[in-house]
């Protein structure tokens, strides 16, 4: 797949997501500027590829523009309807909640869960998790994204031991399943960094090989 084609298929230009929100781009500008909504995960100029996760990467294909995830509007609407100077707290409110519930749920102590809460808030508003989150409309998707991601990470040395100690083939398998339904396919500019490819693809290939 070409990157022009993995973008329009997972991402809308500037004036699409603005749309999206029912809000204008100047609206949007001014919330972007505040940073109260996720920013573009992707900006694209001059022969180069920008994102918060990765840099700046070389392109061959004339791409211009900033790239948004269709499903970060919701965010932008959460903004949009909160006070005039509360919109970064009204999603902050609204995000961390979410983050915090999913956690919860899946075991975290309570200080762990706000240690984890913490991280993750800087990394949605430079619009990293509309790149690497397959559900980056709630909080849930976003968290159950990073805690798989942890937990694959820790049992297999990330991605290079096969049979880590404490769990079955069968449940390691899930796990990778697991995860790779709750994450990003990523664009063919970063792939070959991508978590993705570690974890899921790589790993696939190692453990299909024992």
């Amino acid at each position: 797949m070409t990157l022009e084609a993995y973008l329009s298929s997972h991402f809308v230009d500037k004036p699409t997501f603005a749309s999206l929100a029912n809000i204008s781009s100047a609206r949007l500008d001014a919330l972007l500027a505040a940073q109260a909504v996720p920013a573009a995960s992707y900006t694209c100029s001059n022969g180069v590829i920008r994102s918060a996760a990765f840099g700046e990467t070389a392109i061959s294909e004339p791409i211009e523009g900033e790239f948004f995830r269709p499903e970060c509007a919701r965010w932008a609407l959460i903004a949009d309807q909160a006070a005039p100077g509360e919109e970064r707290d009204a999603v902050s409110t609204v995000l961390a909640g979410e983050l915090e519930r999913h956690l919860r749920s899946c075991g975290l102590e309570v200080s762990a869960v706000e240690a984890k809460v913490a991280s993750l808030l800087p990394h949605f508003f430079n619009g990293t998790f509309g790149l690497c989150v397959a559900a980056p409309s709630s909080g849930a998707g976003i968290a159950k994204k990073e805690f798989l991601q942890d937990k694959l990470v820790a049992l297999t040395r990330n991605g290079t031991e096969t049979e880590p100690a404490g769990i079955r083939r069968s449940e390691l398998l899930k796990l990778v399943d697991d995860y790779a339904n709750a994450a990003m396919p990523f664009s063919p500019a970063e792939y070959d960094r991508s978590s993705r490819k570690r974890l899921v693809d790589d790993f696939r290939v190692l453990l299909a090989s024992d």
